[in-house]
């Protein structure tokens, strides 16, 4: 379990940093004299961008993990991701290289979500599969706990540096510390996960595959599902929005309240991602009794209900702004589980990362990448946080409405497929999804 989080640790590690710094990243590596706002939206602008290649990270990576093999394809993906992460911290200012500065970034921000695309769909499957039957909500959810303590790391280091170190030297190059970090952190993941096994039903897999006909798992997942892939695609959308508006927007809502320092800000969002841990951890088992159909419905019920005090509270004061950022914590902590969960047991064992992966890394390029850039677009057009808390409801209400249709059929169908798997590799720790699970 921990060899599977290291490089989702470090992702989120990096997503969570490059919101924090993103003002000093706009600073630093972008034109002077351009408008705060300008400078951020284009800082935001590069982060978007990046989201494109994670389809592609997702495709190459998954093809790796489904055809041959889950410990492989997380071995590469940690390497680029951490190496890509950490390199950030020695671009050279925008004075000294003029538009090279932002180049890099975006390459190298290209690089990294292209590693993390193939990361996140393969961790979960690979943990998924480890885990004992009746208990894979936990499972996964012990392992998204230990992937979210990388935002949690990333928060404390940033507010630990800001009080630390003058404002000035911090804005200078204190951030660059903090991408710097990436690199030993993947060293010792990449050590880790070369000592793992492959999970038990995907063993079942391969030795069922020897007497068949060699597949494209790209190909098969477009021809059994493609109509699921295309609904899974929405279905995850409030779960891309709210995931990279907390990470990467909040510290930046956050810096906009005028009663917060830089430091108590950045502990206004080491809360959120503190809260997002203990209600990740606390809603898990609880998925296993209800099912992840009941646990994805009251997700969307605490996300829609929750979303617009947490942003309105964390806009304003002291005492409301941290209010306000454990809220939103909460709402992105009960919604992660059942969202993760769903890549792996929404889709059979033998397409499963390349099919879970390319609809989770469609919705995150297409709609978690833009949400910042919308969030400041529509925070500064309207000067209410009201608008954009209203566009994660959207998303919130739609994966609520795709639950409700889809969720029971999805689960029934690829529980039966799991089981005729087992059956053919005789594998007897091989089983349907218990009902419950649906």
């Amino acid at each position: 379990m921990v060899a599977a989080s290291a490089g989702n640790f470090v992702e989120w590690y990096a997503a969570g940093v490059y919101g924090i710094v993103a003002v000093a990243l706009s600073k630093q590596l972008f034109p002077a004299g351009t408008s705060p706002t300008i400078a951020l939206i284009n800082t935001y602008a590069v982060f978007a961008i990046s989201y494109l290649l994670r389809p592609v990270g997702g495709i190459a990576f998954g093809h790796i993990a489904d055809r041959l093999s889950r410990k492989q394809a997380l071995s590469v993906t940690i390497i680029i991701t951490c190496l890509a992460t950490g390199l950030i911290g020695v671009i050279p200012v925008y004075r000294l290289i003029g538009w090279f500065a932002p180049i890099l970034l975006l390459v190298l921000r290209l690089l990294q979500s292209m590693g993390t695309g193939g990361e996140y769909s393969t961790a979960i499957s690979f943990v998924y599969e480890h885990g004992r039957r009746g208990r894979k909500a936990t499972a996964v959810g012990q392992a998204a706990s230990l992937t979210f303590v990388g935002l949690l790391v990333g928060a404390l280091a940033s507010t630990i540096l800001s009080g630390l170190m003058p404002a000035a030297a911090y804005q200078s190059y204190g951030w660059r510390i903090l991408f710097l970090l990436a690199i030993p952190m993947g060293l010792v993941g990449w050590y880790l996960r070369r000592r793992t096994e492959e999970g038990p039903e995907f063993q079942a897999l391969q030795r069922m595959r020897t007497a068949e006909k060699s597949t494209i798992p790209l190909v098969e997942s477009l021809r059994r599902y493609w109509a699921r892939i295309v609904v899974f695609i929405f279905f995850l959308g409030s779960w891309a929005v709210i995931g990279t508006l907390l990470t990467n927007y909040l510290p930046t809502f956050l810096h906009s309240n005028k009663s917060l320092s830089q430091t108590e800000s950045n502990a206004a969002n080491l809360l959120a991602s503190f809260m997002v841990v203990v209600f990740v951890l606390a809603y898990s088992p609880l998925m296993d009794r209800i099912g992840l159909r009941k646990a994805m419905i009251i997700a969307c019920i605490v996300l829609i209900v929750g979303i617009i005090p947490g942003f309105a509270l964390a806009g304003s004061g002291l005492v409301t702004g941290f209010l306000g950022a454990a809220i939103i914590g909460i709402c992105k902590g009960v919604l992660a589980v059942p969202a993760l969960l769903s890549m792996s047991q929404l889709f059979p064992v033998d397409i499963r990362v390349t099919s879970g992966g390319l609809a989770y890394n469609m919705s995150a390029s297409i709609l978690g990448g833009t949400a910042p850039i919308i969030a400041v677009w529509l925070n500064s057009t309207f000067g209410s946080s009201l608008v954009f808390s209203s566009y994660i409801i959207f998303y919130g209400v739609l994966t609520l409405v795709i639950t409700l249709i889809c969720a029971k059929k999805w689960v029934a169908e690829s529980a039966t497929h799991s089981g005729d798997v087992g059956a053919a590799a005789g594998a007897g720790s091989i089983t349907p999804t218990p009902s419950r699970a649906i």
